[in-house]
């Protein structure tokens, strides 16, 4: 019977190979976009290292013979030729910390130096190269009959060593290229006669990945320390309590914009020049995002439309999304996909050394350090394992149809931020970026109108799409938990219980309403996200208002079933989870004779920043609103927080305007 060994060594150099290849796919972008030449030496380094563990891996069943003698000829040549080529990258990466010594001479002088030590390795190690065979732990190789000290390796090494050293010193606080060399030159000085080959192979990954983390981290060009960008034009901004507050006028309203998608406290808010008031009160409107849905100018038109009737709407992201906080409208799909990728990997690639800190930092002090440290571990895996996967399927797909992957970049990179995230955390958001839109708003309307909204009544509504309308729905089980948390009532958060509640195409739980390969990777990685979802059964309790769920009867990512099973009158679904008696559910059919499919996106009126081929697959694409935005969402939403119609007694000219299709109190 097989030693374990024997499994897991080979097994581990194909995993290791896997990993350089979604390195080598996810970094693609940056290999290309990279203004330094040298850049062109990891591409090369992760392919030799690709071929390395393949052979590795495959020897076992290649068999001893010329075959895989040849192959390991090649192994060893460009072992030769690659190695002295980390002087180059080390020598660039010197210089763009700001080493004086790493001038222009010393960079030029660092190729020839290691075309030269290649020639040398070459003449003196492979010309006349006689191998023999070797077996460890189920790995079977080719090794150099008389094998000499690698001296060149080990003074390459040492030297990026060194580097490594500088660049922290000089940086403060970037110690991965020294952490990466550190393991290498560790991992190469094993014997590999008695240890095998698989540590070796593990420690060059580590130093190609710090090379690579270095080399972005000093080539980023957003300095923290800056101050924030400039708007775009038509847009001005101030700062109030230590918030910067941007604003924009309209005709007929303000909007005005807080917060970061990045740091996952962006909130917009449209303030209408002549508020409605209804029995002395203003009425104030959440309107919640589906899920990966971030950006503001998906449901745009419906936020406007809002605003013009007089009503607060607070737009806040409640996921830490990689959306740029103000995108632009006329940018091409070649600017928008170079942008993407420029975004993408400054923002993982930045931030992959704060993520494993502070993995690695909580809980340092406690006793059970070591067992805590090694879950982290593997949490850090299957963040890695799970986003890169992601990213390889994206670029795989962008080979065949670039308008298919047009900006889904952005969209990975909020699925994967929000893997270690709990669900229950995104109401937290929510509910936090709008009291904090609210009381700059309460700041700026009294600066500029002399009105301090901070003293007017409000009627509070929420609003919400997919995994938003699920948030929507679990708005007052938030409250609650948080009044049992402080054992007692919130004041500031008392005007934020809601009058009445809406959501559109709801999901019941938080593993429906995303994309299914993502909801696949995350099981296959059981990220928090998946082990402790966010569901209406533990939060319909608490949901007393009244409330409407408008739903697609074709909905193809939450199955109208999933809310009620026919015939209604047997009470079974997920509807009957909510405890108001003031309830109902409505479900739009399609019209096909006029191009309307009652499909997940029917409150969404904008889905251009992606491809229509990419979005028709996930809820249906859209480049305007269309007869359910104006016939059902829109009438309905209007006529519950202006008209005084209860959310559940919506009907035909009372709430929907419906021409082109119609509606039905359960799915067909």
């Amino acid at each position: 019977m097989d030693s374990p060994l024997e499994t897991i060594y080979p097994l581990g150099h194909l995993a290791v190979a896997i990993v350089e290849v979604i390195i080598l796919v996810f970094a693609y972008p940056f290999f290309r976009l990279s203004k330094n030449w040298a850049m062109i030496v990891l591409p090369i380094v992760l392919v030799s290292l690709i071929y390395d563990n393949v052979i590795l891996f495959s020897g076992q069943f290649i068999g001893q013979g010329e075959l895989l003698e040849n192959l390991s000829q090649i192994r060893y040549l460009l072992h030769y030729l690659t190695v002295p080529l980390f002087i180059v990258v080390a020598i660039e990466l010197a210089s763009a910390a700001g080493a004086q010594w790493a001038n222009t001479f010393v960079r030029a002088l660092s190729w020839l130096l290691a075309f030269g030590l290649a020639g040398f390795d070459v003449i003196q190690n492979f010309v006349g190269l006689e191998l023999k065979p070797a077996s460890f732990a189920g790995v079977l190789r080719y090794v150099p009959e008389n094998a000499q000290i690698p001296i060149i390796t080990i003074i390459i090494s040492v030297f990026v060593l060194l580097i490594g050293i500088g660049i922290w010193v000089r940086t403060k606080d970037w110690s991965w290229l020294f952490i990466g060399a550190l393991v290498s030159l560790l991992g190469n000085a094993l014997p590999s006669a008695q240890v095998g080959t698989l540590p070796a192979s593990v420690s060059e990954l580590i130093l190609a990945l710090s090379l690579l983390l270095t080399q972005y981290h000093l080539e980023d060009d957003i300095d923290p320390s800056k101050p924030a960008p400039e708007p775009p034009e038509g847009w001005e901004s101030g700062e109030y309590s230590g918030y910067q507050v941007f604003w924009k006028q309209e005709k007929n309203y303000t909007i005005y914009q807080v917060g970061s998608h990045k740091d996952g406290n962006f909130v917009r808010i449209y303030a209408p020049q002549k508020p409605y008031l209804k029995y002395g009160k203003v009425q104030v409107i959440t309107y919640l995002h589906g899920f990966s849905l971030c950006l503001p100018q998906f449901y745009e038109k419906h936020l406007q439309e809002l605003a013009e009737n007089g009503l607060y709407v607070f737009f806040p992201d409640y996921q830490k999304s990689d959306y740029p906080d103000f995108p632009k409208d006329n940018e091409t799909l070649e600017t928008q996909k170079t942008n993407s990728e420029r975004s993408t990997l400054r923002y993982w690639l930045r931030n992959s050394g704060s993520l494993v800190t502070k993995l690695f930092s909580r809980r340092e002090a406690k006793r059970q350090l070591i067992k805590f440290s090694i879950q982290n571990i593997w949490i850090g895996l299957r963040l890695f394992l799970g986003a890169s996967l992601l990213i390889v399927v994206v670029n795989i797909i962008s080979l065949f149809n670039r308008q298919y992957t047009k900006n889904v970049i952005s969209m990975i990179t909020t699925v994967i931020e929000s893997l270690i995230s709990a669900p229950t955390e995104w109401l937290d958001f929510a509910v936090k970026s709008t009291d904090i839109g609210w009381d700059k708003l309460c700041d700026r309307s009294k600066e500029v109108k002399g009105l301090d909204l901070s003293e007017q009544e409000i009627d509070f509504y929420v609003f919400g799409h997919s995994l938003g309308g699920l948030l929507a729905l679990s708005w007052p089980y938030y409250l609650k938990e948080k009044e049992k948390e402080e054992e007692k009532p919130n004041k500031k958060l008392e005007k934020f219980y809601p009058t009445q509640i809406i959501a559109a195409d709801p999901a019941p739980n938080t593993l429906m309403g995303i994309p299914k390969i993502a909801t696949v990777i995350l099981w296959i990685f059981q990220f928090p996200f998946v082990r402790k979802p966010l569901k209406i059964q533990n939060t319909g309790g608490d949901l007393k208002v009244p409330t409407a769920i408008l739903h697609g009867n074709n909905d193809k990512i939450v199955k109208p079933t999933e809310w009620l099973k026919p015939p209604r009158s047997q009470e079974q679904g997920s509807f009957f989870d909510i405890a108001s008696e003031q309830k109902n559910i409505y479900f739009s059919l399609s019209n096909k004779e006029k191009n309307l499919i009652a499909n997940h996106n029917q409150s969404v009126t904008n889905t251009t920043y992606y491809g229509d081929s990419f979005m028709k697959n996930f809820g249906g694409a859209k480049d305007g609103p269309n007869a359910y935005n104006f016939e059902y969402i829109w009438p309905a939403v209007l006529a519950v927080v202006m008209d005084d119609v209860q959310a559940n007694e919506l009907k035909d000219g009372n709430g929907f305007e419906l021409e082109d299709f119609q509606v039905v109190d359960e799915p067909t």
